[in-house]
């Protein structure tokens, strides 16, 4: 049995992961940084460790033995914008880089195995039509949400060339769930819902996604040491067109149209990094990822998102239920 520290346990993907974890018989601690994340720990199994990720002064050295950590922090672990602006990005930027420097402290610390760190595909280039692999170059255009990660990677290849254990964990760019108010929800069932979003430009450029819990899955299955220094890239089996994406979702919510949404209009309403994230085209590769033996739950958003959509409405509608006064 390993002991697993992971910051972001609490979270849409760190929750999967967590619970991965645990079901492959380890030990796993989370940082918690309040009471209520404790006790949502603690319900999933998860041993809390009190701290923040921005003061781990208070809490590093404190750390009990652990064989592996993982940071699961995503970019909305502080609350999601209005608008995606360049503006916010660039604020996102700084508390992402800070992030990623208390992981590459935990992958320095004596006697740990290897660390994980979870970005995402906006970290490689833009390849059309053709795969993209975890050979592809790495992309620091500032352009969508890599305005955020480019600082963050540049340190990971830094520490992974001084030899620190460190594993890449390139998640989709859209991981879906059944989870209400995920990001998945948020940012693309409750706008569509509303008729407050649509297709963006043409809608032909390519959109990778993962199930929730495959990605958790996956990131527990590269928790091992033998994976130190390696990139893996976790999707599914078949990337699909942004308007494929769009209407899918639509479909699922019993709605016939789908509106086409100039490119000018959206940087307006939703913010340029908004446009910028949803025209990146990137057909991603799982054969690394599938080399290792690890096997999809979930292989084709196609086949799954009507079941995903349907069964968060009616998680939602519950909620509603368990709140309204008897």
């Amino acid at each position: 049995m390993d002991t697993i520290f992971i910051m972001g346990a609490t979270g849409f993907i760190g929750e999967e992961t967590a619970r991965s974890h645990i079901a492959k018989g380890n030990k796993v601690l989370g940082l918690a940084r309040s009471e209520a994340s404790a006790a949502k720990l603690r319900s999933i199994g998860v041993t809390p460790v009190m701290g923040d990720v921005y003061r781990p002064e208070e809490w590093l050295s404190k750390l009990p033995r652990i064989d592996y950590a993982i940071n699961v922090l995503g970019f909305f672990t502080d609350g999601m914008p209005a608008r995606f602006s360049v503006s916010h990005a660039e604020k996102c930027c700084e508390k992402y880089t800070r992030w990623i420097k208390v992981t590459i402290d935990l992958a320095r610390r004596k006697g740990i195995k290897a660390v994980v760190n979870v970005t995402g595909t906006t970290i490689f280039e833009d390849m059309g039509l053709d795969w993209v692999t975890e050979e592809t170059p790495i992309r620091y255009t500032p352009s969508g949400f890599n305005r955020v990660a480019t600082p963050a990677t540049k340190l990971c290849q830094q520490a992974i060339a001084e030899g620190l254990p460190l594993i890449i964990a390139v998640a989709p760019s859209v991981v879906y769930g059944d989870k209400p108010t995920s990001s998945f929800d948020e940012v693309f069932v409750k706008p569509l819902e509303k008729g407050q979003m649509g297709v963006v430009g043409d809608g032909k450029n390519y959109i990778t996604t993962g199930h929730v819990e495959d990605v958790g899955r996956a990131i527990a299955h590269i928790t091992d040491v033998k994976y130190a220094g390696e990139f893996f890239h976790i999707a599914d089996d078949q990337p699909v067109t942004q308007r494929e994406f769009v209407t899918s979702i639509a479909r699922a919510l019993g709605k016939t149209r789908v509106m086409t949404m100039p490119r000018w209009l959206v940087a307006i309403l939703g913010g340029k990094c908004a446009v910028e994230f949803m025209t990146l085209s990137q057909r991603i590769s799982n054969a690394k990822l599938k080399s290792t033996g690890f096997t999809l739950k979930h292989p084709r958003f196609l086949d799954e998102v009507g079941d995903v959509v349907r069964s968060m409405r009616r998680a939602r509608a519950g909620q509603k239920l368990q709140a309204s006064p008897a």
